[in-house]
């Protein structure tokens, strides 16, 4: 019996349904807002040895669900009845061509590689002939030669071999029917949408939520696992080791084919939108569609009494983890402490992360003799909290497009944010109709303890100041950040793409 076709295929990599968050969030409640729409799900997962248990039950419009183990390896024989040796020889040349070619320029051999190895009806080499075939062999020498002459071979093939091997498993993993597909990042997720697209001639669709290139090119460069030969001479080096590159240009090439596949690309904000354009995203097919808030659950709180007790109330919604520079937070507490009379802080969030970062952030309050101020709540439901707070602040290094921001201007809290990912945006606007708003909270830099006292300091001395933030929260709110409106909006999307998709030529083999 053949799979249902879905209406959408949304390819995940490391996310829904087995992990908890945003990301995961966001694809639970995409599905279950479009109920007159079916999905299936192909899950990029590591290894069947390391499966996990599902976080979340899959809404009925989920018809089917293919996980992809792309590091327990499976050699595959099948080619194509109509292969030959010349085919096969041609097709070496692709792949050759391919890997000399600068960047702007794969794209062409690339087609062609995926026609001769990703299609099980034009497949000419198949995984048995790119792992273990003499001719494999010869251009991974070759490859070595010319990438890493006197550095470990083994080390090298190692690398080779760990690089590609996801690679070959999604070029052979199975691919749900679907009318179209939609992948929510690039890299192994992102090829497994090519290949969708290239055996079937449906189109692709990506929402970028972080930018996936730019978070393991980080993650890469501080790597510990991957081998960097000792310097024989102290020296300062600016770019990255050679088994390094080899990783590092791997998410550069995926991340600019799947740009090139994708039929539309969507991301969160400006910022996002910048970043993919300089890692090849061709900017007419780019659009800007913001995460939502859920204005049925955090907008009556807005109507919840505040308490009457005299005490101001500051709040911390995250995790007490060093990203969220949590210890920032605390010496902005102390400050504000030395100016406002009766004031409380907050730290809302999850402290068994990182019991170390915890531990030090305990002992930083006691030594600021804060202990009486400053209180860590641990997991709570914020609902409860945010009609209590007078400020909510994000003191974070790093951030895409805060949730806890959203959901905090929803309820009636103003916000003090560090000038990172979409944050000054959702304070200050984003475009000139929405600027024209007014500030919904102030903007600090990074890593200034001072600049975020001051602004705390401010924010709670001037009630007229803070109502008129509140005010400001509510209506853009209302106007660009609701949930249901981004989920419509999806939708329409979906439905523009589908009829076009049912108009093309299905090449499902």
């Amino acid at each position: 019996m053949k799979p249902m076709v879905a209406d959408v295929c949304l390819i995940l990599e490391g996310t829904y349904p087995f992990v908890t968050g945003g990301v995961s969030s966001w694809v639970h409640e995409l599905i279950k807002g479009m109920p007159d729409l079916t999905f299936s799900l192909l899950h990029i997962s590591a290894s069947r040895s390391l499966a996990q248990e599902p976080r979340y039950e899959m809404p009925d419009n989920v018809v089917s669900f293919v996980e992809c183990f792309v590091h327990d390896p499976v050699v595959h024989h099948d080619r194509c009845r109509k292969w030959t040796p010349w085919s096969q020889r041609e097709l070496w040349r692709a792949i050759d061509a391919f890997h000399r070619a600068p960047m702007d320029h794969k794209v062409l051999p690339f087609a062609q590689m995926m026609q001769g190895s990703a299609c099980p009806a034009t497949r000419i080499l198949n995984t048995a002939d790119l792992l273990l075939s003499r001719k494999s062999w010869r251009y991974l020498v070759d490859h070595y030669k010319q990438a890493n002459p006197g550095g470990s071979f083994i080390d090298f093939f190692w690398t080779w071999r760990a690089v590609h091997m996801p690679i070959f498993q999604i070029l052979n993993a199975e691919t749900p029917p679907a009318r179209l597909y939609h992948i929510v990042s690039t890299g192994y997720a992102g090829l497994a949408g090519i290949v969708a697209k290239t055996r079937t001639g449906r189109p692709l669709l990506l929402t970028e939520h972080g930018i996936y290139v730019k978070e393991r090119k980080i993650e890469i460069n501080r790597a510990d696992w991957i081998y960097t030969a000792p310097e024989r001479v102290a020296a300062i080096k600016d770019k990255p080791s050679v088994l390094k590159r080899i990783w590092i240009d791997n998410f550069l090439v995926l991340g600019k084919l799947c740009y090139e596949y994708c039929d539309q690309i969507f991301t969160l904000y400006g910022g996002n939108q910048q970043l993919q354009l300089e890692f090849g995203a061709p900017a007419d097919r780019l659009e800007i569609i913001p995460n939502g808030v859920k204005t049925d659950i955090f907008a009556p709180l807005r109507d919840v009494p505040r308490p009457n007790d005299g005490i101001r109330r500051v709040g911390f919604v995250g995790r007490v983890v060093p990203i969220k520079d949590v210890k920032c937070f605390i010496k902005a507490c102390r400050l504000c402490a030395e100016h406002v009379d009766n004031v409380e802080f907050l730290i809302l969030g999850p402290t068994d992360e990182d019991q170390q970062y915890y531990k030090e952030c305990v002992t930083l309050v006691a030594l600021l003799g804060m202990q009486d101020k400053i209180k860590f709540c641990g997991r709570v439901d914020v609902r409860q909290y945010y009609p209590k707070l007078d400020v909510f602040v994000l003191t974070s290094i790093s951030e895409g497009q805060p949730l806890t921001i959203l959901e905090a201007a929803c309820a009636g809290v103003p916000t003090v944010s560090t000038d990172v990912g979409s944050c000054s945006e959702l304070l200050l606007g984003r475009t000139d109709e929405d600027r024209a708003i007014g500030p919904s909270g102030i903007i600090t830099n990074i890593g200034k303890p001072k600049e975020t006292g001051e602004a705390l300091v401010r924010l709670l001395a001037d009630e007229g100041l803070r109502q008129s933030m509140i005010q400001a929260g509510y209506e853009r709110i209302e106007r660009y950040y609701r949930q249901d409106q981004v989920i419509e909006t999806y939708h329409n999307i979906y439905q523009r793409w589908m009829p076009a998709a049912d108009q093309r030529k299905a090449k499902v083999s």
